[in-house]
């Protein structure tokens, strides 16, 4: 009996280990899809900034108050009368990529109207160019991440065999 016991407790604990591996790919596929969301959301957020700037002639904290309105968009807004070189981008975005858009926003504040339109276009096709390559990375995320976590907790449950 007490042989039966100790198998069965093995057994558990491997599946145990299993499911927390699996977990895990889950967890890392799901930080995967909120870098995308986050990535998206700011490109969003220079669309709707340049639109809003073509359409009507505004400083720089008029459109982000206007901006900081929309909840989607309020996490990037930084404090009310702030400039345009304040804005937050999301932490996962790449280092060359929020360098770039810290001096084109700088730059665009400075800027002619048109040009500072043209400025945060081009800034969010950059940013919606980074969202899409994370959505593959994602995608990849979704369909291996669990699947290696899951090997490795067997590889764990193995290995404590």
């Amino acid at each position: 009996m007490g042989d039966a016991v100790t198998l069965l407790l093995r057994l558990l604990g491997t599946l145990l280990l299993l499911l927390a591996g699996m977990g895990g790919g889950f967890a890392a596929a799901a930080r995967a899809e909120n870098s995308r969301r986050q990535l998206h959301s700011f490109a969003r957020l220079l669309t709707y900034l340049a639109e809003l700037l073509d359409a009507q002639a505004l400083t720089g904290p008029e459109l982000l108050r206007r901006a900081a309105q929309d909840p989607a968009f309020a996490v990037f807004c930084p404090a009310p009368g702030e400039s345009l070189s304040a804005l937050t981008p999301p932490a996962c975005m790449p280092d060359a990529l929020r360098h770039e858009l810290q001096s084109s926003l700088s730059a665009a504040e400075e800027a002619p109207r048109l040009t500072a339109c043209a400025a945060l276009h081009r800034l969010a096709s950059r940013c919606e160019a980074q969202s899409a390559e994370a959505a593959e990375h994602c995608r990849t995320a979704r369909r291996l991440w669990p699947r290696l976590g899951g090997c490795l907790g067997a590889l764990a449950a193995i290995l404590l065999w």
